[in-house]
């Protein structure tokens, strides 16, 4: 008799669901965007033993000058796809590192960054109906420290002087996390990297490398899409460009009008 009881409340309240649930979609404001809110939370680690190293992506074999930093791994690839992560996602991710053979084991001081965005879509009814978060990650501060500076050194060695100098790259992700979309709501998030650059010196080059994510929110009625761009360096710095460019354009004043005299040209 119990188990009759909670088998009929729950009947009940699955009815009771599934219809403000449905008096929910057809209100009109459903399918309405309201706000945008994204939070970010960053933390900064030294490697430990459970973190696995990746291996780069084999380098074409051609010639590339000393200090040129290459992307060791893919260009563009897919996070989350119509609500679904990537299966490609163990994969896919970028490096700049030098563009000709080296030994990794011979880089060291490897610390990650990672910082956590919560991305939250709030429609004109008060419902969050996309609620995401992923993490975007980079290992730096790769260091070959088994070569002198030759300036500090006159005797170095011809082998010590050409080991590769510089601060890297490797393994920059973005993974989800969580994901909780609503019924109606699609969304996907793509990533696409630039070719990396050194921000450093010929002898001692410090990996850039810049990211843009590209946001697509759709509902039955409209699709609409958006751009986040990061900038990270073998340095650890990581920044947010996307908020700092719209800072800088909104110190711009406005444009005046200038007068301009009638000419006549009679």
């Amino acid at each position: 008799m119990k188990n009759f009881l909670l088998a009929a409340v729950a009947l009940c309240f699955s009815f009771s669901s599934a219809a403000s649930a449905a008096e929910a979609v057809t209100d009109e404001n459903y399918f309405k965007q309201g706000t945008v809110t994204v939070t970010a939370e960053e933390t900064v680690s030294d490697l430990t033993d459970q973190d696995v190293f990746p291996v780069p992506l084999r380098l074409p074999e051609s010639k590339v000058a000393p200090a040129a930093i290459v992307n060791g791994g893919v260009q563009a690839w897919n996070v989350i796809n119509s609500g679904a992560p990537s299966a490609n996602l163990s994969s896919s991710y970028a490096s700049a590192i030098p563009g000709f053979s080296f030994n990794w084991a011979n880089y060291s001081g490897w610390k990650k960054k990672e910082v956590v965005y919560t991305y939250t879509i709030t429609n004109l009814m008060q419902i969050d109906v996309i609620n995401v978060k992923y993490a975007v990650s980079f290992y730096y501060n790769g260091q070959n420290l088994s070569g002198a500076r030759i300036e500090d050194n006159p005797e170095t060695t011809l082998s010590a002087r050409n080991q590769i100098k510089g601060h890297y790259i490797t393994n920059f992700t973005v993974r989800p996390l969580t994901m909780n979309i609503k019924w109606g709501w699609k969304f996907s998030l793509n990533v696409r990297m630039s070719d990396p650059m050194n921000i450093g010196t010929s002898d001692d080059p410090v990996a850039y490398l810049q990211s843009d994510l590209n946001y697509v929110v759709s509902t039955p009625f409209s699709t609409n899409g958006s751009m986040q761009t990061f900038g990270v360096d073998g340095l650890g710095n990581f920044r947010e460009l996307t908020g700092y460019d719209k800072a800088l354009t909104e110190k711009i004043p406005a444009v005046e009008p200038v007068e301009v005299s009638t000419i006549s040209w009679n």
